[in-house]
């Protein structure tokens, strides 16, 4: 039996659901008005504590007070009052010469890394490749002494390897002083990549080397490059050496897993307002057996990249713990030309934990005591370790090939066998 409900009792039950609505509604936007309404006073407390010191200070203070340097000081204070270890602020002027140097990849000067040296001349620890200075036959330890006509000393260094740069097109004069002689060098400023990849076929080994110093705007291009010259070579294992890579470009990073890793999840990122980034490889793997080198000076995109490559089962770890900096940093730029640093979420590998503040631990710890650049494969104890590996690993590969084809040997010997007893 039906039962009808009267018009006036279903405008009652709609009234009352109204009602209803609109209390629930009343009640979130009085919270949310109250919480804004907290937020505004704390906000109000702040600035007027900020503003009575201001006052104090101007009012009493018998020193000449530098605008700039104070509103530099003041955001610098609210990052660290914050506790984002990440974090931090860039004035106008900094942020202008990082953005110059980070935007080029390419720099017009002669092509070379140069240190102060012990006697304050200026000693050459690298000739970039298709440069000035390979061209006019600079090598690695030459002393320049004097630039144009201005002697190098202990007091002028750093400001003398800034004057290697300058304008496309005009020329600079070099006094150099190898072992005991002293030339000079003409050489032309142009612009010259800065080479971030490094590789080479390790003597007597098929395995190949690659030094990733750190990951640029056109690293993964160079370690494309790189790579396809070591696979004709005949490389037939890896090992990456990040020592001392303290990141850069996470993008770049990512390129170059794509190229080493499975279709798959390369990490992932969830932001404060929940929307989660994440990037995938498409799955042109190269498949051999791989190495990478840390240290503690391995940081950010290099842990991820040892990270990611430990979680799909492709590489082994050698050397010691990362840094442990597993934050995904914004620079957001501000209206008077400074910037602020802030960690806005963190690095999620596929498989293992966020390695913020853990780092992660090598596989096989090697330490040593002396400065890996200026080791060898023969001396350095970290790479030796790799390159055990990677030997290992690629002979257990040839192993498991042999069986595999021992025993499809075999099974075709057995059909024969039975085909031809079948026969008989």
């Amino acid at each position: 039996m039906n039962k009808k409900i009267s018009l006036g009792a279903a405008i009652a039950f709609m009234l009352i659901i109204a009602a209803a609505t609109f209390s629930m509604t009343m009640i979130y936007s009085q919270n949310t008005f109250n919480e804004r309404v907290s937020n505004l006073k704390k906000r109000e407390t702040m600035y007027q504590k900020f503003t009575d010191i201001d006052r104090l200070m101007r009012d009493n203070y018998i020193g000449a007070i530098n605008e700039t340097k104070l509103m530099d000081s003041v955001a610098q204070g609210y990052l660290q009052g914050v506790g984002d270890k990440y974090g931090r602020y860039i004035s106008a002027e900094e942020y202008a010469k990082m953005t110059a140097k980070t935007s080029e990849t390419e720099t017009a000067g002669i092509g070379v890394v140069a240190d102060a040296s012990p006697e304050g001349y200026l000693y050459i620890r690298e000739v970039y490749p298709d440069s000035p200075a390979l061209a006019a036959g600079m090598q690695e330890g030459d002393l320049i002494v004097k630039i144009d006509d201005a002697d190098v000393n202990s007091e002028n260094v750093e400001s003398m390897i800034q004057s290697l740069q300058g304008d496309q097109g005009t020329v600079v004069v070099l006094l150099v002083r190898r072992g005991g002689e002293e030339f000079t060098m003409d050489m032309t400023r142009r612009t010259v990549t800065v080479p971030t990849v490094y590789a080479n076929i390790i003597p007597d080994t098929n395995i190949a080397y690659i030094w990733i110093k750190e990951f640029t705007s056109n690293t993964s291009d160079q370690f494309n490059r790189e790579l396809d010259k070591m696979l004709s070579a005949g490389a037939k294992s890896l090992v990456f050496d990040l020592r001392d890579n303290k990141g850069g470009v996470m993008r770049q990073a990512t390129r170059i897993l794509d190229r080493l890793v499975p279709a798959g999840v390369i990490y992932t990122a969830q932001r404060k307002d929940g929307t989660i980034e994440q990037v995938n490889s498409d799955g042109n793997a190269i498949d051999m057996p791989m190495a990478v080198l840390t240290n503690a000076n391995t940081a950010q995109a290099a842990e991820l990249f040892a990270a990611v490559l430990k979680d799909y089962d492709k590489a082994r770890t050698v050397g010691t713990v990362t840094a442990g900096k597993g934050a995904m940093t914004s620079i957001i730029s501000m209206s008077d030309g400074s910037a602020l640093e802030i960690t806005v979420a963190f690095y999620n590998p596929p498989v293992s934990p966020n390695f913020d503040g853990i780092g992660i631990n090598p596989d096989f710890e090697v330490a040593i005591e002396d400065d890996w650049m200026f080791l060898d494969h023969e001396t350095d104890g970290q790479l030796k370790k790799a390159m055990e590996v990677v030997t290992a690993m690629e002979k257990t590969r040839e192993t498991l090939a042999e069986q595999a084809q021992t025993g499809e040997s075999e099974g075709d010997a057995d059909e024969s066998g039975s085909e031809t007893a079948t026969q008989g």
